[in-house]
């Protein structure tokens, strides 16, 4: 019986054809859960949160990858630290202008949390480590537009829709599509 080959080369003449799925934090670790998708030109960030386990900068997603100013949308999942704490500072201390969505119980919940977070990160320091202020987080809360579960919203000739993720409170799963190509 004649062995065949497993692999099947297949021609790239645009590298914008290629659908990249980077994960810039939480790829082989648990924490600063960050995710980006790019395709035909476009990038969607899945996510922006802190790692629990290190301190300031160390503990932010691998931005520095990818220029914030080609990042098209900001979606995140759910409120918990590891995948949105670190939201105020992609929005207020980089070049980022795209735009955020959140489920609307995701983003009350991870007003509180964020706000918890700063104030642990001043108290249990002698210097800082904090990556932002009260104040940028309640400039970034307004810059955050809101979801609701089955809604289809359309970006720069991206569609995204939040589905009940059903882990916690506002959880949402997005149907991301592009060019007809889709992603949950």
């Amino acid at each position: 019986m004649e062995k065949r080959s497993a692999e099947l080369a297949v021609p790239i003449e645009d590298e914008g054809d290629l659908l990249r799925i980077t994960p810039l934090g939480a790829g082989r670790e648990v924490g600063r859960s960050c995710l980006l998708l790019q395709y035909k030109g476009k990038t969607v960030m899945l996510d922006c949160g802190l790692h629990a386990g290190r301190e300031g900068m160390n503990s932010l997603p691998f931005l520095d990858t990818v220029g914030p100013e080609t990042v098209d949308l900001l979606l995140v999942t759910h409120f918990h630290i590891d995948h949105a704490a670190a939201v105020p500072y992609y929005l207020e201390k980089t070049p980022f202008r795209g735009r955020t969505f959140m489920t609307r119980p995701t983003k009350g919940v991870f007003r509180w949390l964020a706000t918890d977070y700063i104030r642990v990160t001043n108290t249990s320091n002698s210097d800082s480590t904090a990556l932002y202020t009260e104040a940028d987080l309640i400039s970034a809360h307004a810059k955050i537009e809101e979801i609701d579960v089955h809604q289809q919203i359309e970006v720069s000739g991206i569609k995204f829709t939040a589905f009940n993720a059903g882990h916690v409170l506002g959880a949402a799963m997005f149907l991301i599509e592009i060019a007809g190509v889709k992603v949950l």
